[in-house]
């Protein structure tokens, strides 16, 4: 299991440690944004990933999105990860 965010991996690092996430966070930054442009998420006026979460399975379908906010929120994620994991 991985995470993709448009951060540098110094900060992706940090906000894994600080979130306490069971997943690496990975960088979507050379180019930046290219796997966000590929989901529709990047925002060419910013220069940044808008704040959505894909949970994507082995087979690329995506099994869970949610629109995030300001803040960072990972309760809704973990959820989606702990019952996908039982259907396991």
């Amino acid at each position: 299991m991985i995470g993709l965010s448009a951060d540098p991996p110094a900060r992706n690092l940090a906000w894994t440690k600080q979130l306490g996430l069971p997943f690496r966070l990975l960088s979507d930054t050379d180019p930046p944004g290219r796997v966000a442009r590929l989901y529709g998420v990047w925002d060419e006026t910013w220069g940044l990933a808008r704040r959505v979460t894909f949970i994507v399975d082995r087979s690329r379908t995506v099994r869970f999105v949610e629109a995030g906010s300001l803040a960072v929120e990972t309760t809704g994620t973990l959820d989606a990860l702990a019952a996908l994991a039982r259907t396991r």
